[in-house]
């Protein structure tokens, strides 16, 4: 049967590992599939949308400087008068084939209020040389697909602002209204700028945002969403700006290649990460059902020996507790928690039979002496005395000083009243607020006074200062007490009712002495707990 039991929890426990380590080897792979994959396929999405988005940032930035120019060169008198025809030095004075090529302009074009030609300059993209005409013909005929273009945004009141133009080749266009410096008047015409979008623009544009950058005219209106096709180690992604175009849609793609290294050897080294948890998720139950019979089963059978056997052999014991291993902790864990539950029990009698503030016997242990002493009286002869004390004019002292010096005043009488009981060996308990008990079996009445005038001296000697005390400037008690046979009833409640009368006769007579019983004095009184204090 004992060796069962270990093969048992041995084999249960090894199901329960193959179960787990099935069930994570399964979670992983769906967490895999469903999670991770997806994760780093789209934060590689991601990666490639933030490089589009860079590049199209690149392009703003580009449309916006232009259109800056054109406005820098349209909010000017000279050009102002130039197209107002009172500034003839003006192309002369201004451009140059060096400013085209600094600027990297390809055509300015300059309107007058009826959308008329007024002057054109620009590099031709086939020769490359620099020409100025009145009208786009001849010589000048390249320029007559973009003037038209120009023309129709003017008459669409689209001539303020940046765009892209599309021929064979795409152009960027900034196109503003003239007008004088101060903007003051009417315009006097429209002034456009072009920049071929050529392939020494597009090496600035690479050597600029670091990526390799190609460009395609679709003739469909833009995409929203970006297109990506991936091959191999790298990945092509194009996204689509619109272009100006009024008869038919068009749209500009902007298409780049990244290379896919880092999600591929991030995918790759997660998988490498799934095979090997795997392998030691394995490794760790073989190890674990090895040493399982070894270090925990075997122990734990001496672990529950000790715990079901308390009278299990001394140096048993002593070879569990010396162990330094989590045996050892159990093993005296469990001692210690023995010995704490009886010292807790210990503490909790103690609590329920004595007083927190002052640490003397409570009204409960007062009552379970006073019937012992009553039980044990044998002959007539033998007598007990109750004797009830309370401190004079308590209440006056708590409101004069506060309640936490009252009870650093009880602390000190209660302690000034035991050192006499252990000297004279009777028994005093707290059985009130202010009021304390105590009980002297086998004692005279001549005896039991003078333990009484003792007790009123021990608390005179404190000279515990109370000057709101009328009867000493220092804190005083009042005694009362009352013999077994004083009682009318044998019982402890009577006698109990005796010294509390005597004490009641004692404040009577003005406090801070000590009163003994008498029927006589004691007729028609109904002494109380809570008497005037």
């Amino acid at each position: 049967m004992h060796r069962h039991i270990p093969r048992s929890l041995r084999f249960r426990f090894f199901a329960a590992l193959g179960g787990l380590l099935i069930c994570a080897i399964v979670a992983l792979a769906a967490i895999s599939s469903s999670v991770i994959f997806p994760a780093l396929q789209a934060e590689e999405r991601q990666a490639v949308k933030r490089e589009l988005d860079r590049v199209e940032r690149s392009f703003q930035l580009e449309q916006q400087q232009l259109l800056a120019q054109v406005r820098d060169w349209a909010h000017w008198d000279d050009t102002y008068q130039f197209v107002q025809g009172d500034y003839p030095r003006y192309k002369d004075v201004n451009f140059s084939q060096e400013m085209f090529d600094d600027m990297r302009y390809q055509l300015m074009a300059f309107f007058n209020n009826a959308g008329e030609v007024y002057f054109l300059a620009g590099i031709n993209p086939t020769t490359g040389n620099y020409q100025t005409c009145e009208t786009p013909n001849d010589e000048c005929a390249w320029m007559e697909p973009w003037v038209k273009r120009m023309q129709s945004a003017i008459d669409g009141d689209r001539a303020d602002q940046s765009a892209i133009y599309a021929d064979q080749e795409p152009v960027m266009v900034g196109s503003t209204p003239i007008l004088r410096t101060d903007k003051s008047g009417s315009p006097a015409g429209w002034l456009f700028k072009t920049r071929a979008l050529d392939d020494e623009w597009l090496s600035f544009m690479e050597e600029y945002t670091g990526l390799p950058i190609n460009l395609s005219l679709t003739r469909q209106a833009a995409s929203s969403s970006d297109a990506l096709s991936f091959s191999g180690n790298i990945v092509h992604a194009e996204r689509y700006l619109p272009i100006y175009s009024p008869l038919t849609p068009v749209s500009l793609g902007i298409g780049i290649e990244l290379n896919r290294t880092s999600y591929l050897t991030s995918l790759t080294t997660f998988r490498y990460v799934l095979l090997w948890t795997a392998v030691l998720m394995i490794l760790v139950i073989a190890v674990v059902l090895l040493l399982l019979e070894k270090i925990v089963l075997k122990p734990l059978r001496l672990l529950t020996q000790f715990t079901q056997q308390l009278d299990i052999h001394e140096t048993d014991v002593h070879k569990l507790t010396r162990r330094s291993d989590e045996i050892g902790l159990l093993s005296r864990a469990f001692q210690e928690q023995f010995t704490c539950q009886q010292q807790l029990n210990d503490e909790l009698l103690k609590m329920s039979t004595h007083d927190a503030l002052t640490g003397l016997p409570n009204r409960r242990l007062f009552d379970q002496q006073l019937e012992t002493a009553f039980s044990d009286t044998s002959t007539d002869s033998d007598s007990v005395a109750v004797m009830m004390l309370d401190i004079d004019h308590f209440k006056l002292y708590n409101d004069h000083y506060g309640h936490p010096e009252g009870d650093v005043c009880l602390q000190r009488i209660a302690d000034a009243m035991y050192s006499l009981a252990r000297t004279r060996d009777f028994f005093i308990a707290r059985t009130g607020g202010e009021e304390f008990c105590a009980l002297l079996p086998h004692i005279s009445p001549d005896k039991a006074r003078g333990i009484g005038e003792q007790l009123l001296a021990a608390i005179d000697g404190l000279q515990i200062p109370h000057s709101t005390s009328p009867v000493k400037p220092f804190v005083t008690i009042s005694v009362g007490i009352a013999m077994q046979k004083d009682a009318k009833s044998q019982s402890p409640s009577a006698v109990v009712s005796c010294a509390d009368q005597a004490l009641y006769l004692a404040k009577e007579a003005g406090r801070h002495q000590v009163a003994f019983f008498s029927p006589q004095l004691a007729s028609g009184l109904t002494p109380e707990h809570n008497a005037p204090q």
